[in-house]
Formats: structure tokens, C-alpha cells, sequence
């Protein structure tokens, strides 16, 4: 899946950090995805839109890593 546009709905934004779109909705309410704040997002009626910028320095925050090792 390309993410051209800067701008992605759920699907899109759930595709791009890695997580089903159910998860990506639930985080909405909880406050929390993968152990951290959910991303932030902008709300235009019923629609959910999320900017990729923001999806990209959400992911900055998990590193990079080799391996598992401890």
C-alpha cells in the first residue's frame, strides 16, 4: 500500500504504523496503542483523519533495534 497523500484515514494510518484499524479505533478511547499515547488525530464530522508527519514521529519514539537480545 502506497501512503502518497499526507493525510490518511484509519485504514490507511492502521496499515501504515503496523496495527489492525480495530486496534487503531480502540486507542481512541483507551488513550493508549502499543504501550504508548495514541497518535493524535483530527476529527471532521465522522470522518478520522490522521497526518502522516505526526503517524511518523509516533513511530521515532519505539527506535530502531539488531535484535531482540536483551
Amino acid at each position: 500500500m502506497k501512503f502518497n497523500t499526507p493525510r490518511l484515514n484509519t485504514t490507511q494510518a492502521a496499515a501504515f504504523i503496523g496495527c489492525a484499524s480495530s486496534t487503531l479505533r480502540k486507542s481512541r478511547v483507551t488513550g493508549k496503542l502499543l504501550g504508548q499515547s495514541t497518535p493524535v488525530y483530527r476529527k471532521m464530522g465522522r470522518k478520522v483523519i490522521y497526518d502522516k508527519t505526526v503517524l511518523d514521529v509516533w513511530l521515532d519514539q519505539f527506535g530502531t533495534r539488531n535484535s531482540t537480545a536483551a
